[in-house]
């Protein structure tokens, strides 16, 4: 399993990772979404071999933790 992050200030942009999180979850992957009181909001994706992000929200900019 690998885990990827992205931080977004744009509710679309989160609103596209959570339109994504049930085909995440059918491959054994998970999606973490971590608000914070800057605005920002973190999101974790952990997935496994060989699948990246962009597979699942592409143009997204997640980078590997």
């Amino acid at each position: 399993m690998k885990r990827y992050q992205a931080v977004f200030s744009r509710p679309d942009n989160i609103a596209r990772v959570q339109a994504a999180r049930r085909a995440i979850e059918r491959v054994g992957g998970k999606v973490e979404i971590i608000p914070s009181n800057a605005g920002m909001t973190a999101v974790i994706l952990t997935l496994p071999e060989p699948y990246r992000p962009e597979q699942f929200v592409p143009g997204l900019p997640f980078f590997p933790l």
